[in-house]
């Protein structure tokens, strides 16, 4: 091997490793708990730094990313680092929120002593660790190759396939037995402790298993040729390629019904609300490039039969569900609530990421006799632990997100990852709006999806060389002043009967 070819097989040897290992963490993330269990966690984050490592190795590491991207992914990185540094005590207790926590602390006879501003730091080392595997598959995403990626959405759309049967079938049985111990239950949860957390899974994966069928019913595929044949050998070829493609077409039809039904029979209603508007807006979206009415009709025979066959199976439990209030659904605004309240007690601050669980029961109504986790929404919740900083990141990625969608619509035709990153755009979107009244990005599994899909939306896509350069043109002659130019060789037409008709 020759030095020059060194740097090349090093660098396809990192592109295999972070594709493969990236594969292997979409596919472990949500198999015990959704990850939301100390062990796989700390599976995820080693093979996070991991990522890292390989993604950093790489030549043009994040050197594609803007500025403004690779800001917020280090503000993101910085803030836990930032909210455990230590403080005088003088400063710490005056922090907002900090001196009914200096009485406390002073009642007990606590030593007072240099703290960070987090009120529980354990909690937001814990937090700040759970950060490395969304941070560190967004990275490893936008860096892979288009070929690479495409492979990936595949898998991914595999995955939500998987886990929309196994909620299809928990749904069926009644029970979790499936894959847990058999715990009674009326809605599919797949690998997730919380149906919810399935739905956000399958709904930010319904608008990426649409996009691979628009992309793959799109006449002669998107931004590739069709070539005729005349030979017999170009014929079998077409032939065999048609079929090929009509079998593809099916199998992705059939995967999004599959995870369409697994999707509405988690009887989870702002995710079936939710998979019902990245249909409509894949339809709106997918028509202009297949055909207009021909993506309609598309969409709209795939809900038929995914809502005839949720029909067959019983919807009528589903659709209760919309008319039911839980507990915790009569609890949500006493919670919203008190969240804001803990919120304007501590900015522009925060309490400290991670650390809502705990901090939470001083601001909990007397009403909400439950044990609250999490604020049910993550943009108040990430509010209330981060304060002005974490919100200032949060608009930044908005921001950031509004601005791309221009720049995946300019081009008047489409390349197979164009329609990937425009199914990704959706499913951000979906999620992102789950967000408001769940806690989705708090779940290991969801947020790495979710950074996954974020990847694949800020890709900047690799133009292929152009198949054949133009020739240099030979230099003409020089010539004197005097001279008159030389006529270009022009050959003279030559017609089929051979008579030149330009003689007459």
């Amino acid at each position: 091997m020759t030095a020059s070819t060194r740097p090349a097989s090093r660098e396809a040897g990192f592109v295999f490793s972070g594709a493969l290992l990236l594969g292997a963490v979409l596919v472990f993330a949500p198999l015990i708990k959704g990850g939301n269990r100390p062990i796989p966690l700390l599976v995820l984050e080693l093979a996070a730094l991991l990522l890292l490592v390989l993604a950093a190795l790489r030549p043009a590491f994040a050197g594609h990313l803007p500025r403004a991207m690779l800001a917020a992914l280090a503000g993101l990185a910085a803030l836990p680092l930032l909210q455990l540094l230590p403080l005088p005590p003088s400063l710490w207790s005056a922090l907002p929120g900090r001196d009914f926590y200096a009485a406390a602390l002073a009642a007990v006879g606590a030593e007072a002593g240099f703290r960070g501003m987090s009120l529980i730091p354990w909690a937001t080392q814990a937090a700040g660790l759970a950060l490395l595997p969304p941070l560190a598959v967004f990275l490893t995403a936008t860096a892979l190759p288009d070929e690479k990626l495409k492979t990936l959405a595949h898998g991914f759309i595999a995955l939500a396939v998987a886990q929309a049967l196994i909620g299809l079938a928990q749904y069926g049985m009644g029970s979790t037995g499936v894959v847990f111990a058999g715990e009674p239950t009326a809605r599919g949860m797949g690998t997730y402790a919380n149906p919810d957390h399935l739905a956000g899974l399958l709904e930010m994966a319904l608008p990426l298993a649409l996009a691979l069928l628009a992309m793959n019913v799109h006449p002669g595929g998107p931004g590739v040729p069709h070539r005729r044949g005349r030979g017999l050998r170009q014929r079998l070829s077409g032939l065999f390629s048609q079929e090929f493609r009509m079998n593809r077409t099916a199998l992705l039809a059939s995967a999004s019904i599959a995870i369409l039904l697994g999707l509405v029979f988690t009887r989870s209603r702002t995710g079936v609300s939710l998979g019902m508007l990245g249909i409509l807006l894949c339809a709106l979206v997918f028509a202009r490039r297949i055909g207009g009415e021909r993506s309609t009709r598309l969409v709209t025979v795939l809900s038929v039969i995914g809502f005839a066959l949720a029909l067959e199976i019983g919807l009528a439990p589903v659709l209760q569900r919309f008319t039911d209030q839980t507990l915790l659904e009569d609890s949500r605004w006493p919670i919203y609530s008190a969240t804001l309240d803990g919120i304007g007690e501590f900015f522009p601050l925060g309490s400290g990421i991670g650390t809502f669980p705990e901090v939470f029961r001083r601001f909990q109504p007397g009403d909400v006799p439950l044990f609250v986790n999490h604020a049910h929404n993550d943009y108040l919740e990430w509010l209330f632990e981060g304060g002005l900083f974490a919100g200032a990141l949060v608009a930044v990625f908005l921001a950031l997100y509004a601005l791309r969608w221009p720049q995946l619509w300019t081009r008047e035709r489409w390349s197979h990852l164009r329609y990937l990153q425009v199914g990704a755009g959706i499913g951000l979107l979906l999620l992102g709006l789950h967000g408001l009244v769940d806690f989705n990005l708090h779940i290991p599994a969801n947020a790495i999806t979710f950074a996954f899909l974020a990847g694949l939306f800020f890709h900047r896509e690799h133009e292929a060389p152009p198949a054949h350069r133009p020739k240099k043109q030979q230099a003409l002659p020089e010539r004197k002043p005097d001279q008159a130019p030389a006529a270009a060789a022009v050959p003279a037409p030559q017609p089929e009967n051979g008579r030149n008709p330009f003689a007459d």
